[in-house]
């Protein structure tokens, strides 16, 4: 188990937050997209900040923390 601060837990879910609106906007631009190439890069971006959802969520995780 990690031994985070309170703040430091605070700062995880509002990072944790944060990447779930940006994949949200960016899945949203894509499906708005007619361009295939740049639909295409939009929803890289998207996985991308999906990715990173998921790295912070394994760290509040191990921290034993949810959401809340």
């Amino acid at each position: 188990m990690s031994n985070l601060t309170q703040p430091e837990l605070m700062q995880l879910r509002e990072d944790i937050s944060a990447e779930m609106l940006m994949i949200q906007k960016f899945g949203a631009y894509a499906n708005m997209c007619n361009d295939q190439q740049l639909k295409q890069v939009i929803t890289n971006v998207q996985r991308a900040h999906e990715r990173h959802r998921d790295i912070l969520m394994r760290h509040l995780m191990a921290a034993g923390q949810g959401m809340m």
